[in-house]
């Protein structure tokens, strides 16, 4: 039968194997943290540079056509203009050669990006 002192050395030892089992849990926890965070990281960096490598192969077909402005209307009257650029910009689809139209003047704001809409 065990003295009293070896049951209280028994107990000692599982107090401090469980305080092991703790700290070995703790550095369990923070390397899966820092796992996950290294995996989001990668995947957002990735991310990034297709959507930078999308948008440069979109604007390397990139075409503007300067339309002639007329101030004489067929008819002979005289036409007033705003002073815009009479410039039309057309994107093709790197990916399946299809034409988008962008339209006139500079970008609205908080509008979808009018390379999404295709021409027929």
């Amino acid at each position: 039968m065990p003295s009293a002192s070896g049951a209280g050395s028994l107990t000692r030892d599982v107090k401090a194997l469980t305080m092991k089992e703790v700290l070995h849990m703790k550095k369990i926890g923070a390397v899966a943290v820092f796992v996950l965070l290294a995996l989001w990281l990668g995947y957002y960096l990735g991310h990034q540079n297709g959507v930078r490598q999308e948008r440069r192969a979109w604007l390397a077909t990139e075409q503007t056509i300067t339309l002639p402005s007329s101030n004489v209307a067929a008819d002979g009257r005289v036409l007033q203009r705003p002073r815009i650029s009479t410039g039309r910009t057309f994107y093709s689809n790197p990916h399946s050669g299809q034409t988008f139209i962008a339209s006139f003047g500079p970008s609205p704001v908080n509008v979808p990006d009018p390379r999404d809409t295709p021409t027929k």
